[in-house]
Formats: structure tokens, C-alpha cells, sequence
């Protein structure tokens, strides 16, 4: 299929599905339906500009030609082509909070026996700042620097063993223990433009979300699937 067939299919294809979607008379235009769709969705509101010039390209190969030989007045770079496929896609398989989110698998997590120290020194190789603590595949606390300080400030011992274990620090570990950092939990099924909102409603008043965990069921009591920042909202968006 050449890019001037694959465009117009696509174009057909994004058209059938705005309309079905938003239950629209057949004959609205398409770029009306886009300025409808647009108030409803985030994918679509971000490249309406996009998408409304290439229904206009879309009209010109359509109703125009070159006189004389009848070929398209003209044919669609390959860049623009796989653009538009991307975000006919993105709509008809809408991105989530899972597909984006740095997955279990690849998190560094400790559990209520593990050994302070050993954490610590595995944060300072990988450059990480915040550890899960983990029992049975459920999230019960985070480790990160100030939990050292609210224990050694609020204990009066300051300093840990190599022996000191996680469930020493568990007081202080808990999510809610610093309210300027929050932490929350999601369904692995949210729309990440929603998770989107979600952050910019909680980072307000002082208080920062600082992640979302994907749990099976969205909750705290669910396994722990994921790991979702605002880092990986701003970089891992189309």
C-alpha cells in the first residue's frame, strides 16, 4: 500500500472511530467531530492542531489532483503517515499508568527483614532515592534518607548496626509518616492522561505525590505490579 492509501485509511479509520465513540451523525465533519472530541480527550486535544492539518491534507488529496494525469496534488512524508497511525492507535488502545511505569520485576524493593545497611548501599550503586518496603507482594512502607533522620531524632540513638533491620525503621517507613511526600495507590488500567490529572491535584499546598503504586486491584491490599513518578508521565508520553 502506498503512503498516499495508507494516509487516507487512516484518516477513514479515525474518523469512524471519533464518530462511533461519541455516537455522531455519520455526515458531521471531521473536523467538527475533533473539536468535539477534543473537550473529552486529552490524546486528541494535545494534536488537535496535528490532526485538523491533516484532515486539510487529507481533503487536498482527496478533491484535488495534478490536470492532466490525475495523481494526488500531493503525497504524505513517511513521518507523517507513522504519526498519524501512532495517535489512531493511542485512541483506539489507550495508554496506561502500567505500560509506562517501571514494573516490579525491575524495582529494587526491600522487605521488613532486610538489613538497613545493605539497602542503603544497593540505593547509592543505582542511584536510587526511595525503596518499597515489601511483605507478601503488598507495599507496607518506603525507605528513603529521612527516614535515618526522623529515627535517629525521634529514638535518641544515633547511629544503626550492620545489624538493624528494616522492621527497626517501620515506624517511620510508614506512607503517610512525611505528609509533604505522598504516596497513593492505582489500577493498572488508568488512562495515564488521567493519572496526569491525578498528580497535578495532589502536588498542591506544600505536598508533593511523589508516586503512584500499581497494585492488581488498585489498592493498598493488591500485589504490587509497578511503580509510576511524574518522570516517567513527562518522558514516557508520545
Amino acid at each position: 500500500m502506498n503512503r498516499v492509501d495508507e494516509f487516507i485509511r487512516t484518516y477513514n479509520d479515525l474518523d469512524r472511530e471519533i464518530k462511533n465513540t461519541l455516537k455522531l451523525d455519520k455526515h458531521i465533519s471531521h473536523m467538527k467531530a475533533l473539536d468535539i472530541l477534543s473537550k473529552k480527550s486529552d490524546l486528541i486535544a494535545r494534536n488537535l492542531d496535528v490532526l485538523k492539518q491533516y484532515a486539510r491534507l487529507r481533503n487536498c488529496i482527496v478533491h484535488d489532483t495534478i490536470s492532466g494525469v490525475g495523481q494526488a496534488i500531493a503525497v504524505p512524508l513517511a513521518e507523517v503517515v507513522e504519526r498519524y497511525k501512532s495517535i489512531l492507535n493511542r485512541f483506539k488502545n489507550p495508554l496506561t499508568v502500567y505500560d509506562i511505569c517501571t514494573h516490579r520485576s525491575k524495582l529494587l524493593v526491600a522487605s521488613p527483614k532486610s538489613i538497613a545497611i545493605d539497602v542503603m548501599q544497593a540505593m547509592e550503586s543505582l542511584l536510587i532515592s526511595r525503596v518499597p518496603i515489601v511483605e507478601n507482594e503488598n507495599v507496607v512502607g518506603i525507605f528513603n534518607g529521612n527516614v535515618l533522620i526522623y529515627y535517629l531524632a525521634n529514638t535518641k540513638n544515633y547511629s544503626i548496626s550492620k545489624d538493624t533491620t528494616m522492621d527497626e525503621l517501620m515506624e517511620f517507613t510508614k506512607l503517610d509518616y512525611n505528609r509533604k511526600e505522598q504516596f497513593d495507590f492505582a489500577d493498572k488500567n488508568l488512562n495515564v492522561y488521567d493519572a496526569e490529572k491525578y498528580f497535578k491535584k495532589r502536588n498542591k499546598d506544600n505536598h508533593k505525590l511523589v508516586a503512584l503504586f500499581i497494585t492488581s486491584d488498585g489498592t493498598k491490599q493488591g500485589r504490587l505490579l509497578g511503580l509510576l513518578t511524574e518522570w516517567d508521565l513527562f518522558n514516557k508520553i508520545d
